[in-house]
């Protein structure tokens, strides 16, 4: 099978019918392929003329030497490419056996170890100065000071948060945002009362409609991932430059806000499985990683996770339970 034909046929009926993948996950996808396409063609192959059987675990493994080598990818990055490719080698398995033993290859490439260290976060006073920098006296503050604060205080991704319309909100006695997170999975995330009565405000001065975007740029449109990074990185300049006895960090991207609420929750002594529904992880292991900021935190799960196992037997087995347990199997036979 025709190389070309099978990556089309991959991201049509699996990425996107079976899995229903996000645009911005296929774009992470499609981004990945594109790479491959490159070095593909700058060895000197005919892609368009390629088979299954050529894209072989040599020319995989070549590609991510160049990623590292030729284009200073990080080895997460790299990682993230290779299960990408993965993915793909299994799917091509089912459409295209006679390739089994060059896909199966391919699939046993290992992942490269990386150096594992907790998410980076802000500390509680930079976050505050961050939060009150913009001011609410003029449209613009207020609109800059409701984003931060609602972009810390539900931890959403920056694409998350610039796909937020008006409507997406619920203010009042109990505050919450509804986001459309990563694989389309959609999340309602609690804010406070303070993040509340600030986009309240914000929402009186704009005038905004119920169906529009939450944010806008002075266009009147949608503001962008890089509109929302602009605003953060704006901000956090004007934090280094009038608190530099507060500022840490030197730069400060959106995401940062992002592990800085969930470090924060997690010092706090939220339970990490409310966390984990909280930044819309799929698996608890993910979120684990905010424990290793703390290893007070940390002890106490494992203690509050051995006490659970360690309970005396008779509360799992109590000696009624077992006669009933037995009366009932002599009714059996």
């Amino acid at each position: 099978m025709l190389f070309c034909d099978c990556v089309q046929d991959y991201f049509r009926t699996y990425l996107m019918q079976q899995r229903g993948y996000g645009e911005h996950t296929l774009a992470s996808y499609r981004d990945t392929f594109k790479l491959l396409v490159e070095f593909l063609s700058g060895s000197g192959l005919e892609v368009d003329a390629l088979e299954m059987a050529e894209i072989g675990k040599d020319a995989v493994i070549g590609l991510l030497c160049w990623l590292e080598s030729a284009r200073g990818n990080a080895a997460s990055t790299r990682n993230v490419r290779l299960a990408h490719l993965k993915s793909f080698a299994a799917y091509a398995i089912t459409t295209s056996p006679e390739d089994a033993g060059t896909c199966a290859a391919i699939r046993s490439i290992p992942a490269k170890r990386q150096p594992s260290a907790p998410p980076d976060a802000l500390s509680k006073e930079e976050v505050d100065c961050l939060l009150a920098m913009p001011g609410t006296d003029d449209r613009q503050g207020l609109r800059d000071s409701a984003l931060l604060s609602l972009l810390y205080d539900s931890a959403c991704r920056a694409t998350e948060l610039a796909n937020v319309d008006v409507h997406d909100l619920v203010l009042g006695g109990a505050c919450y945002v509804r986001i459309d997170g990563k694989g389309n999975k959609k999340r309602t995330v609690p804010l406070l009362n303070e993040t509340g009565e600030l986009l309240a405000a914000y929402l009186a001065s704009s005038a905004l409609g119920t169906n529009s975007p939450l944010f806008v740029n002075r266009s009147g449109r949608r503001l962008t991932r890089s509109g929302v990074s602009d605003v953060v990185e704006r901000h956090w300049k004007s934090v280094v430059e009038r608190h530099p006895d507060v500022a840490v960090h030197v730069n400060v991207k959106p995401h940062l806000l992002r592990h800085s609420k969930a470090s924060h929750l997690v010092e706090a002594g939220a339970n990490i499985y409310y966390v984990r529904d909280f930044l819309g992880h799929e698996s608890v292991e993910t979120t684990m990683v905010y424990l290793r900021r703390n290893l007070e935190k940390m002890r106490e799960a494992v203690e509050a996770a051995a006490d659970a196992l360690a309970k005396p037997s008779g509360s799992f087995y109590a000696p009624g339970k077992k006669a009933e347990l037995l009366a009932f199997l002599d009714t059996l036979v």
